[in-house]
């Protein structure tokens, strides 16, 4: 919920984005919008498609090419 709640602040708050819009970007459409915070509500209560890749439980790099990126480039243990 963390990230639904983050997502939507910085698109309808204006609030600081996340340092990894990539990572946002959980519909892999190339922005970050509404359509997110719906995929991921979906994925979480309703069993809709897991969010893009790599997605909640893997690691690695948004395989697709698009001008989102990471500030901050978390480490995977």
């Amino acid at each position: 919920m963390a990230d639904v709640i983050a997502t939507l602040g910085a698109v309808f708050l204006g609030t600081a984005p996340a340092d990894c819009s990539d990572a946002a970007d959980a519909n892999d459409d190339g922005s970050v919008d509404l359509a997110d915070g719906i995929t991921c509500l979906n994925w979480l209560f309703v069993g809709g498609a897991e969010p893009s890749a790599p997605g909640p439980y893997e690691c690695g790099s948004d395989p697709s090419d698009d001008t989102l990126d990471c500030e901050v480039a978390h480490v995977c243990d």
